[in-house]
């Protein structure tokens, strides 16, 4: 059983009334340049209670810093993060989920399986998937979810696509180190361009379903 309850942060000794700064129950809110209410004051990382993420943190740090000395020109995002869970399974993720998707979008999905790649079979994790999420019309990638092995690390491949702003043709095209967990990425973009009717990719992939 996992239970979590959050961490909510410690601003009781801050005497934050005193600097002209609002702070709500374990937090302390910020806009888009990661300024308080105090206008001279940024807050970044986990106290602000947006994006309870190391990496985000450092993100925020470095913004903060930048908009505190040279004025607040520049905005924090939040668009493309991707996170992981150590445990094992391992999971990784970034964007929307297909839920979140569909919500929004035509929204098509490819699922590689570990069992398909060498590596992972190799090396006796077969157990184990990559699921892409991209826009049907557009072909841009919403999201991806990665569980098994080495999740953490293939699903930052995906992040990296989506923030170069790359078409699932263009990631179904990528030449991955071989054999590698990260090949699931290139073949589930692949799934879903064979979807979509472009690109010409081979069916690389074993299918146990009906030829209808």
């Amino acid at each position: 059983m996992f239970f979590a309850v959050g961490w909510p942060a410690n601003v009781s000794q801050l005497a934050l009334d005193a600097a002209g700064v609002r702070s709500g129950p374990g937090v302390i809110p910020v806009d888009d340049y990661l300024r308080t209410s105090a206008g001279h004051i940024f807050a970044a990382g986990d106290v602000n209670g947006r994006s309870m993420l190391v990496q985000t943190a450092r993100m925020e740090g470095r913004i903060a810093a930048s908009n505190a000395v040279l004025g607040p020109t520049r905005r924090a995002t939040y668009d493309v993060v991707p996170s992981g869970s150590f445990t094992d399974p391992e999971y990784g993720r970034v964007g929307l989920t297909e839920t979140q998707a569909a919500a929004h979008h035509d929204a098509v999905v490819g699922i590689a399986r570990y069992d398909d790649l060498l590596r992972p079979v190799a090396d006796g994790r077969s157990e184990g998937f990559c699921k892409l999420i991209a826009d049907r019309q557009a072909h841009t990638i919403l999201g991806a979810h990665v569980l098994g092995e080495y999740s953490a690390e293939t699903v930052q491949t995906v992040a990296a696509c989506m923030a170069a702003g790359m078409t699932v043709e263009q990631v179904a095209g990528l030449q991955l180190a071989f054999p590698t967990f990260t090949e699931a990425v290139s073949m589930a973009a692949q799934m879903i361009c064979r979807s979509l009717g472009i690109g010409r990719f081979p069916q690389v992939w074993s299918y146990l379903g009906s030829a209808d």
